[in-house]
């Protein structure tokens, strides 16, 4: 299936699209006219969007774009976790990705990784950063922002594992695209 797929929620916007990928500056304004040419006047059959965690700005203008695109296309955008990407970038089997989530704390969340399936083990769970200690398979893409965590190896979105990832989660994709929330609206007091 020829899907659409894009993440923002990096300092890059990725595209991925009928085997050809591609990757500009997060601060580029002129995307979506840029997604418009990468499409080459194509019609996707599908359509995938990164959902964080990470740049919010960044995630919520993606969805908003692939919807409209939706309703244009008569399409319905699926979500997909942004850190799937970054699991699967690592080349480990089994993967915590860490990524900082201001307010002194960490994200983090694991995944078990195979050829044919990606799967989330638990949910996003915020912690203390002071009290957070990494295991031995621990990735982040904030690992330059994480010094005192010297063990962290990092990573980034790799936008040729964009389409493998998606079809990898298979039904874990979310069929209503919301930005993960980090953090509830007063602060991070349910912080481990």
């Amino acid at each position: 299936m020829r899907t659409l797929i894009l993440d923002r929620s990096s300092a890059f916007t990725h595209m991925a699209y009928n085997g050809q990928t591609c990757t500009l500056d997060g601060r580029d304004d002129t995307w979506v006219a840029k997604m418009r040419d990468f499409l080459k006047g194509e019609v996707p059959e599908a359509l995938a969007v990164g959902l964080g965690p990470g740049s919010f700005a960044g995630i919520r203008a993606a969805i908003a774009a692939l919807q409209g695109l939706g309703i244009a296309w008569q399409l319905q955008p699926v979500g997909f976790p942004s850190a799937a990407v970054l699991a699967a970038a690592s080349g480990l089997p089994e993967v915590m990705v860490v990524g900082d989530a201001r307010r002194n704390t960490l994200w983090t969340v694991r995944y078990r990784i195979s050829e044919t399936r990606i799967e989330q083990l638990g949910g996003f769970e915020l912690r203390k950063r002071e009290t957070f200690v990494p295991d031995a398979n621990a990735v982040s893409p904030d690992a330059a922002r994480l010094p005192e965590f010297n063990n962290l190896c990092a990573v980034t979105i790799d936008p040729s594992l964009l389409a493998s990832v998606v079809t990898r989660l298979g039904d874990a994709l979310t069929a209503d695209p919301k930005p993960y929330y980090l953090h509830p609206a007063v602060g991070a007091a349910d912080a481990k």
